[in-house]
């Protein structure tokens, strides 16, 4: 051993004592201290307790017989909820508590069903072909109001009268029919909500386009009805007569006989000319070179006298004859009706409108009275005439409307575009009625209502149109027309 081991140092170790006498040393071992078992490791961790063996592992039979007794729970507990389901479902009471509430869910469908038919239809009754953008959708709709008319009446063909007799499986089965049922009602109702929603917004999409023309339409129609009523309001302007203005005579005057006369911008045209001569005759005041006019002072404030400009008819038994007109306002009675040698008789005219008289003058005098019944007079259709303002605000409606229709060129725009046309041209005079859009032989009246179509019992000569007019007799003094070939007088 080398002489530098521990030991062998001076001092080094007290308590072993070196060997002596070359004999074996042994140490003592009752003097050596134990070593200490609590002494910190780095980190702080402990030391093993049982002299550093490993721990035992836990035993896993506790928790595995745990987990067995935990699945032997559930399946037992599902085969409970299985028989229970299966005598529920296979029972006779529960079939019947299942039918029962079949019964009761379609009969609320069938409800739910016929209020969709109600609202699709309130939605959409008063949407036509020209009135949406896709017009097939109405295919569509009467395809599913057929179905869902069908579907709210339909009864299962299981339908169970004494379910306390029926049996479970029976009872299943007419179950299941009445749900299928119910679930093709409840789809029905939902095709026919859609199908009205899917209508009401392409007529949505379509009345951004028609909106507007309607708009200008219906303004040219506004205004056509305020001139109507103006030229009906207006009557007769006597003082304007009297200084050689007649733009208040202008329309078309009729007798109760259907004879007709019309004047415009005071050239009067008769449903029959005078022999001999031709129309339109040039209106004027009876002058007192006329020697058949009434003197200034027999002529009442209410009435004027006037003659026809080139309505002369010569006569070779005697003197030439023209036809004189009396002016009479409304509200006013003919004066001197029955002159002479004719007792004093009542005005047999109506009183309460304007009136046109023509009288033939001539030499055989005190004949009969200048007006001897109601078919004298003529009354004017409809009234006057509007005023110029009021006749250029309708022209330039009209025109307005007609430039936005003519702009008009998708295909499912043109039954809206051909009734808008049609109402224009009503406006215009140059159509009597139209057929409402959407209701066939249904028709629109120049007043602008929707009902059957109509026709005017008066139409207005039209020199284009290539009516003839039919002579009026002379034999009925009823139907005398302006042109009556009966002689009067001088009053």
């Amino acid at each position: 051993m080398s002489g530098n081991q521990p030991w062998n140092q001076p001092d080094a170790n007290a308590a072993y004592p070196g060997p002596t006498n070359n004999t074996a040393y042994n140490a003592p071992t009752s003097s050596i201290p134990p070593l200490p078992t609590n002494v910190p490791l780095p980190g702080g961790a402990q030391p093993p307790q049982n002299g550093g063996a490993t721990p035992a592992k836990p035993r896993k039979s506790k928790t595995r017989m745990i987990v067995i007794i935990a699945a032997i729970v559930v399946v037992l507990a599902a085969i409970a909820a299985g028989g229970f389901y299966y005598y529920s479902s296979n029972s006779h009471d529960a079939a019947v508590s299942q039918y029962g509430k079949a019964v009761n869910h379609l009969a609320d469908v069938k409800s739910d069903l016929k209020a969709a038919i109600k609202q699709a239809n309130s939605d959409t009754e008063d949407i036509h072909k020209g009135q949406v953008k896709n017009p097939d959708l109405f295919g569509d709709y009467q395809k599913a109001l057929k179905t869902a008319k069908k579907l709210s009446d339909a009864k299962s063909p299981d339908t169970i009268a004494d379910t306390s007799n029926a049996s479970a499986k029976d009872l299943k089965q007419a179950t299941q029919s009445l749900n299928d049922l119910a679930g093709k009602v409840s789809g029905s109702a939902n095709d026919m909500s859609n199908i009205a929603k899917k209508l009401v917004d392409s007529k949505s999409d379509a009345d951004d386009v028609l909106k507007p023309i309607e708009r200008e339409v219906a303004a040219a129609e506004k205004q056509k009805k305020a001139n109507d009523e103006e030229a009906a309001n207006s009557g007769i302007d006597l003082a304007q007569i009297r200084h050689g203005d007649y733009s208040s005579l202008d329309g078309t005057w009729t007798n109760p006989g259907g004879a007709w006369m019309k004047i415009t911008n005071g050239q009067l045209s008769p449903q029959n000319a005078f022999s001999g001569t031709t129309p339109p005759y040039t209106l004027r005041e009876c002058g007192g070179y006329e020697s058949q006019c009434m003197e200034e002072e027999d002529i009442p404030s209410t009435e004027a006298q006037l003659v026809q400009g080139g309505a002369y008819q010569y006569n070779e038994d005697s003197p030439s004859v023209q036809e004189i007109l009396i002016i009479a306002e409304k509200n006013s009675s003919l004066n001197d009706v029955a002159p002479f040698n004719y007792a004093s008789m009542p005005d047999p005219t109506n009183q309460s409108k304007d009136r046109i008289i023509p009288i033939w003058t001539g030499t055989s005098q005190g004949q009969e009275p200048f007006c001897g019944n109601s078919g004298c007079a003529y009354y004017r259709n409809g009234g006057g005439e509007a005023s110029d303002a009021s006749k250029q605000k309708l022209k330039s409606k009209v025109n307005t409307a007609n430039d936005d229709i003519a702009k008009m060129d998708e295909q499912w725009e043109d039954e809206a575009k051909a009734n808008f046309q049609c109402r224009v041209d009503v406006v215009n005079g140059a159509q009597k009625t139209c057929p409402a859009i959407g209701e066939g032989d249904k028709g629109r009246d120049d007043s602008g209502n929707s009902g059957d179509a109509k026709t005017s019992a008066y139409v207005e000569p039209n020199s284009d149109s290539g009516l003839t007019s039919t002579p009026v007799s002379v034999n009925n003094p009823e139907n005398r027309g302006s042109n009556h070939q009966v002689v009067g007088f001088s009053r």
